[in-house]
């Protein structure tokens, strides 16, 4: 952002030195890229962070400068003069896509010359690095270097219908731009129409068709919200940026929209002459929603280590735009300016008023008073997800969540839904949202194994980017992002079934009870993994139904084959993948303890014939369901198979159990009957029988 000295002189009185202002505007966050002079004036470029959208014109810029030197600070107020009978209102405005642009105004103009600009106003331009057009023109761009809100100006006579649209472009619709070049829009950008055609593209630039020339008598002035997202979408598919939409993208100012609209129809007539009609046309709501900020003065002491009076505390506040509510002593409430959308917690606040004081009064060695921060469940979840995986010798890998068709061709655990599409490709070759982070994992341990490495089982935690299916519009947004947590390691099924289980023992999933969460392996398919090798990780809790929450299993040859996996000199590559974000309540539930007892144990042997399709999982399910609270273990000792003695198309599964009483010696007559009931139970839910 480029400053001139002249211009911002004018809402505030500016040091004698333009060195004592660079500094101090670097020290409070404003970092100086250049000082240079142009004719009578200084051009300052500052480099303002993308979270400071204020900073983007003169006014923000000089609101800093008064707090920082304890100047007065003035904001010129509009008072457009509108004269005749006509209203605005003759104009129609509707906005079709309010997601695109949820507020627009619009005002007319009528009888101005549009010419050469004063030579005043072609220097402050000339200084910010803008060239002069016309009167018109020049005014717009004026307003927008003053308070960063963007504005556009159209030839009234060329709007088709009388009518201003807001909508998104049809795919294929073409646009000609004022710079003179045609575009071809895709049906997610935005464009202002008139009755037959795209007359701008939303927040980034003006069409041709109605640009402002010599002959050019009445004007609608435009000042409105676009969406950031869809501003950048369109600027960067068309590589069509602007100062517009470099602004848009960033946020500007909500309460700007009317003002930025008074001023630049205020200096119209005055330079340009003309009539401005009554009123203004305005379609849709503002979109405005400041925080309330609770701040305690002392901490302001125990995080900066100085002592900075409540006094000067709220005369930096205050002086910044924010409005004090009233509170108690011991704290204070503030409500954010609308230009400041950064700022939303206490620390933020700090902050504020720390940067303005000075970082140079903070002192080095002094101690700061610490006071513990909790984790919230979601870090509380990562870290004991990842501590197991770097306890069992994972490296954690950093892939990118942009991925090419070929791995995007492999299926997700999560559902069949197409992937999300980057227009333009953020990476060249990737252009698609991964939906799970299996494939991107199997390609960083090809990468290593070809380099030499031994044993490159890796893990990632990272997000997922699913789709939300069209019976799903009342979601706050359209795409969901599930927090994953997955691993690929050499080795057989077994092994990574025990990891998976290890991690979710960590996350506090390891009770086997059924009125507590727990998980049961159920057997699964999915493309990735080689047939009867997989399982599906399901999370059931009382009172709601069964969610499969993760899978694991052996990777099929053909997928090792495509990624560069020789599988017989390796051998086999299991993965597992969880979803992280449906298990972070377990991480808080307070689970009841009990002393160990002092009792002897039972132990029993079963040997139990099933189809050769129940997987264990169910087997042990039925288990635990039966066992009651005498079950201390139950562990799977063998598995065999012999169609001469148990039967074609049957297995046996050897199962140990451990049972013991808190109470007292358990009797060898109450143990039967709990095998009893444990045989019984896997009879009913798994067709099991008792091998004599």
């Amino acid at each position: 952002m480029i400053i001139s000295t002249n211009w911002l002189s004018e809402y505030v009185s500016l040091p004698e030195s333009t060195d004592a202002l660079v500094e101090r505007l670097l020290l409070s966050g404003l970092n100086h890229e250049s000082t240079q002079s142009v004719g009578n004036d200084t051009a300052i470029d500052l480099e303002v962070t993308s979270n400071r959208p204020d900073c983007l014109g003169h006014i923000g810029v000089a609101r800093e400068v008064a707090v920082l030197f304890g100047c007065p600070l003035h904001i010129p107020e509009p008072h457009p003069q509108e004269v005749g009978a006509e209203s605005a209102a003759n104009i129609a405005v509707e906005i079709l896509s309010p997601e695109i642009c949820p507020h627009y105004t619009a005002r007319v103009i009528r009888g101005v010359r549009v010419g050469p600009s004063p030579q005043w106003l072609v220097d402050r331009l000339t200084t910010v690095g803008i060239a002069s057009v016309n009167n018109v023109v020049d005014i717009t761009n004026y307003v927008m270097f003053e308070c960063g809100q963007p504005l556009h100006a159209f030839d009234l006579a060329k709007i088709r219908g009388g009518r201003i649209s807001v909508r998104r472009a049809v795919a294929g619709e073409s646009f000609t731009a004022i710079n003179h070049k045609t575009y071809a829009l895709t049906a997610g950008m935005g464009v202002i129409a008139d009755a037959e055609r795209p007359v701008a593209l939303a927040g980034v630039m003006g069409g041709a068709g109605t640009e402002i020339a010599a002959a050019t008598t009445d004007i609608l002035l435009e000042s409105a919200q676009f969406a950031p997202l869809t501003v950048r979408a369109a600027a960067r598919g068309l590589v069509l940026a602007s100062a517009s939409s470099y602004r848009f993208e960033r946020v500007p100012d909500p309460a700007a929209v009317a003002w930025a609209s008074r001023r630049a129809a205020a200096m119209i007539a005055e330079i340009a002459g003309g009539q401005i009609a009554r009123g203004t046309v305005e379609a849709g709501r503002l979109a405005v929603s400041p925080a309330t900020i609770q701040l305690r003065p002392d901490r302001v002491a125990e995080v900066l280590g100085i002592d900075i009076p409540i006094e000067r505390q709220q005369a930096i506040l205050i002086g910044l735009g924010f409005v004090a509510e009233p509170g108690g002593t011991d704290r204070s409430r503030w409500q954010a300016p609308t230009w400041r959308r950064d700022c939303g917690r206490e620390i933020d606040l700090v902050e504020e008023i720390a940067r303005i004081e000075g970082y140079d009064r903070v002192p080095e060695n002094e101690p700061i008073a610490a006071r513990p921060v909790t984790e919230s469940a979601r870090e509380r979840t990562l870290h004991r997800a990842t501590e197991v995986l770097v306890a069992a010798g994972f490296c954690e890998a950093m892939t990118r969540s942009v991925v090419g068709a070929s791995l995007e061709a492999l299926a997700s655990p999560w559902g069949d839904v197409s992937p999300l599409v980057c227009a333009p490709p953020l990476v060249r070759g990737a252009d698609r949202l991964r939906r799970t982070l299996l494939p991107s994992l199997l390609e960083a341990r090809a990468a290593n194994v070809a380099i030499g490495a031994q044993q490159p089982d890796l893990f990632e935690t990272a997000r997922g980017y699913l789709p939300r299916p069209a019976a799903a519009p009342d979601a706050a947004s359209p795409v969901e992002e599930p927090l994953l947590v997955s691993f690929v390691m050499g080795g057989g099924f077994a092994a990574a079934k025990g990891l998976a289980e290890a991690v979710l023992e960590r996350l506090g999933l390891g009770g086997s009870a059924t009125n507590e969460p727990h998980v049961v392996f159920r057997q699964g398919h999915l493309d990735l993994f080689a047939t009867g090798r997989a399982a599906e990780i399901v999370l059931e809790r009382p009172g709601q139904p069964a969610e499969r929450i993760g899978v694991v299993g052996e990777v099929a040859a053909t997928v090792l084959t495509n990624f560069g996996l020789n599988v017989g000199a390796k051998g086999a590559v299991v993965a597992a993948e969880l979803r992280l974000d449906r298990l972070e309540f377990a991480v808080d539930l307070e689970r009841p303890r009990s002393r160990p007892s002092d009792f002897p144990a039972v132990e029993r042997d079963v040997n139990l014939i099933v189809d050769q399709t129940v997987p264990w999982g169910d087997v042990a399910a039925a288990i635990r369901g039966s066992a009651g609270g005498l079950l201390e273990e139950c562990r799977l000792v063998q598995v065999w198979t012999d169609a001469e003695r148990l039967g074609a198309g049957k297995k046996s599964f050897v199962v140990s159990l451990r049972l013991r009483s808190s109470e007292g010696t358990l009797a060898g007559e109450d143990a039967n009957r709990t095998v009893d009931a444990v045989v019984a139970s896997c009879g009913r839910q798994c067709g099991a029988v008792l091998r004599a």
